[in-house]
C-alpha cells in the first residue's frame, strides 16, 4: 500500500526531472510537502504567485527540455498560473501541471467555495485547462493518478512540446493505492519516454540536398524549434559547408551567433533588412523549426515568401506546421537536429561532384551587411550620448559590454524590440524571451529559473517599468534563493508600447508617475541604481552585469522614445 502522492514523486523523479516549482494550496499542499521532504532528488521552488510558478516551469523546460513541473491549487492554477501555461503553449515548450479540484473531500455538487469541478455553483477546470494545454488527465480513481503523470510528461515532450495537465479531486490526491490489486499495472515511465522523434527519409535527405547544392542564393530560416532540438551545431556545421546565410524568427534569435559571418539577425519588423533582403532575393529557402507565422513573415505576404519564384523547403517536427502559412516545394516531418544532421551528411556526400565557394557566399553577405542604409544592428539612436537616454544607446553599451558569460532575458513591451532588433548575440543560446504570447512579466520570473539552472552565466533580465511593477515579488524570491540575477528596468513611466500606438488624444491613458524602482530594491535589502543622466550609464550597465550579486538598475530613458522608429513596414 503506497500513497498517490508518493507514487507521483517517483515517476518525475524517474524522468530525470530535478526541480519543481509552485505555490501550495488546496490540497496540492500535501503533494507539495512531499516533493520538498525528498531535497536529495528535487529543488522545490515556492513561488510568490502561481505566474511565477508557471512561467519558472517554462523556463526550466526551455533550458532543460524536459517538461517543468508547477504545482498548485486548481482555481489558480488556471487563472494565474495561466499566463505561463499560454507562454508555454503557443511557444511550444515542455511543462506539466499537476494541480486538483478543490472539492473538498468530495463536496462537488454542494456548490464548496474554490471548487471547480464543473457542476453547478463551480467553475470548469477541466475545459479552462484542455484550452490552453496540449493534453488535459482527469484521474477519478487513484490508481489513474500516476499513470496520468506518465501520460503527461509523454505527451508534452512528444512531437512538438507543450503544457499537459494532470487533475484530480481532494479524495484521489490524498489517497492510498494498493499496487499488487491494480488491474493494469504502473510500468516504469522510461518504457513510455522510450520514442524516437520523427526523422527525414533518405530520399527527402536526398532531394533536399539537391537543390540546396543547385541552389545560386540559398538562406536558412530557423524557429524556436530549432532551439528545442537543440540543433546549434547543425545549423552552423550545415551553414558553413555551403555559405548559406541564416536568419530568424523572434523566437529563434540566437540559434546561432548574431556576430558569426553567416547570421542575418531576426527577419521581418523589428528585425534586420539584410535578413529581409537575403530572403527576398534567395532562390531556395530552407526554413527550420518555424511555421512561418505572419508575425515573422510580415502577416505571410507574399512580398516576403514569393513561392511562385522561389523553392521553399519546410522542415518541422509537427506535420501541420509544414506548409502551414506557404505552400512548399518540400514538406518533411522531422526532428530539427537529426534532419539537417542527414542533410549535411548527403551534402558533404556530393561535394567533390558539385564543388563551389561558399566563401565567395561569405564574402557577398559581409559586403552587403556594410552597406550603411541597411543598418545591420545599428539604428538612428544607437550612437548617441545625450540626456534624455535614448535605448537605443543603452542597447549599443550592452553590445559593448556583454560576453559569452552573461545570458539576456527579454520581457514584453517595447524594450523587447529594441533588443530584437540591436543586441547582437555572442553565442548560441545566449538570449531567451517572451514570444509565444510575450505577456508583461513573463521575464524576471523566467530570469530566476535561468539562473538556477545556469549558475555558471550571470542573467541580465531587461524590463519595462510597467512589467516590474507586476512583479515585484520576484526580488523576494532573489534573495531567498541567493541567485546573482541584475534587473535592468527601462523607466519611461508609461505602458510604451500601448502609447505608441494610441492617438494624441489618448496617450494620456498609458501614462502614469514615474516609480523609483532603485529605493525600492534598497528596501528590500537588494542594490539598487538610479540612473538619469547620459555620463553615469555605461558604468552602471557595467556595475550591473557584472555583479556577483543580485542587485537592480533603474534606467530613466526618453518618454518620447518609441518603438515605432525602429519598426520597419
Amino acid at each position: 500500500m503506497r500513497r498517490t502522492i508518493d507514487m507521483i514523486c517517483d515517476v518525475v523523479f524517474d524522468a530525470g526531472i530535478d526541480h519543481v516549482f509552485g505555490l501550495p494550496g488546496g490540497v496540492a499542499d500535501f503533494l507539495f510537502e512531499e516533493f520538498y521532504k525528498r531535497s536529495d532528488q528535487f529543488k522545490t521552488i515556492v513561488t510568490h504567485h502561481e505566474a511565477s510558478g508557471a512561467i519558472m516551469a517554462d523556463m526550466y523546460g526551455r533550458l532543460t527540455r524536459k517538461p517543468g513541473i508547477v504545482i498548485g491549487q486548481g482555481i489558480f492554477m488556471a487563472t494565474n498560473g495561466g499566463l505561463g501555461i499560454a507562454e508555454a503553449y503557443h511557444a511550444g515548450v515542455p511543462m506539466v501541471i499537476l494541480t486538483e479540484m478543490s472539492d473538498y473531500h468530495g463536496n462537488s455538487l454542494q456548490g464548496v467555495y474554490q471548487s471547480g469541478t464543473g457542476e453547478y455553483g463551480t467553475i470548469d477546470l477541466i475545459s479552462m485547462f484542455k484550452s490552453m494545454t496540449k493534453f488535459t488527465a482527469f484521474a477519478n480513481v487513484p490508481e489513474e493518478l500516476p499513470y496520468a503523470v506518465q501520460l503527461a510528461i509523454k505527451h508534452a515532450t512528444s512531437g512538438r512540446p507543450g503544457p499537459a495537465c494532470v487533475l484530480t479531486r481532494w479524495n484521489v490526491m490524498n489517497s492510498v493505492i494498493e499496487e499488487d490489486e491494480m488491474e493494469v499495472p504502473l510500468y516504469s515511465i522510461e518504457g513510455h519516454l522510450r520514442v524516437s522523434p520523427p526523422t527525414i527519409s533518405d530520399l527527402d535527405a536526398e532531394k533536399i540536398a539537391n537543390v540546396l547544392l543547385a541552389a545560386e542564393s540559398p538562406v536558412m530560416i530557423c524557429g524556436r524549434g530549432s532551439h528545442a532540438s537543440n540543433a546549434y551545431q547543425e545549423v552552423r556545421v550545415l551553414a558553413e559547408l555551403i555559405g548559406m546565410p541564416v536568419a530568424t524568427s523572434y523566437m529563434g534569435k540566437s540559434i546561432i551567433e548574431e556576430t558569426h559571418d553567416l547570421a542575418l539577425g531576426v527577419m521581418a519588423s523589428f528585425g534586420q533588412e539584410v535578413a529581409d533582403q537575403s530572403i527576398q532575393n534567395a532562390d531556395v529557402i530552407l526554413a527550420v523549426g518555424t511555421c512561418l507565422a505572419p508575425d515573422n513573415t510580415n502577416n505571410c505576404s507574399p512580398e516576403f515568401i514569393n513561392v511562385k519564384k522561389q523553392k521553399l523547403i519546410h522542415i518541422d517536427i509537427e506535420p501541420r506546421n509544414a506548409g502551414w502559412t506557404y505552400p512548399v516545394t518540400i514538406g518533411v516531418t522531422a526532428d530539427a537536429k537529426s534532419a539537417l544532421q542527414k542533410i549535411t551528411e548527403k551534402l558533404k556526400s556530393k561535394m567533390s561532384i558539385f564543388p563551389f565557394d561558399a566563401k565567395q557566399r561569405i564574402s557577398k553577405l559581409k559586403q552587403l551587411k556594410e552597406r550603411d542604409e541597411l543598418e545591420f544592428f545599428t539604428a538612428e539612436h544607437y550612437n548617441d550620448t545625450e540626456t534624455p537616454i535614448q535605448p537605443e544607446s543603452i542597447v549599443k553599451i550592452f553590445n559593448d559590454l556583454m560576453g559569452n558569460e552573461h545570458m539576456l532575458i527579454l520581457d514584453a513591451g517595447n524594450n523587447r524590440m529594441w533588443f530584437t532588433k540591436l543586441f547582437q548575440t555572442k553565442y548560441p543560446g545566449q538570449i531567451i524571451g517572451a514570444g509565444g504570447v510575450a505577456a508583461m512579466g513573463w521575464g524576471p520570473n523566467a530570469s530566476l529559473a535561468a539562473q538556477l539552472l545556469k549558475p555558471d552565466k550571470k542573467v541580465i533580465n531587461i524590463v519595462g517599468d510597467s512589467s516590474f511593477l507586476m512583479d515585484m515579488y520576484t526580488l523576494e524570491t532573489v534573495k531567498e534563493y541567493d541567485l546573482p540575477i541584475t534587473f535592468f528596468i527601462f523607466n519611461d513611466s508609461s505602458l510604451g508600447n500601448v502609447r505608441d500606438v494610441l492617438s494624441r488624444k489618448g496617450r494620456d491613458l498609458a501614462n502614469f508617475p514615474n516609480t523609483n524602482f532603485a529605493n525600492i530594491a534598497k528596501s528590500m535589502n537588494i542594490e539598487g541604481l538610479r540612473v538619469e543622466k547620459y555620463q553615469d550609464l555605461k558604468p552602471a550597465i557595467e556595475k550591473g552585469i557584472n555583479s556577483k550579486k543580485a542587485m537592480l538598475v533603474d534606467l530613466v530613458i526618453d518618454p518620447k522614445a518609441s518603438h515605432l522608429r525602429v519598426r520597419r513596414s
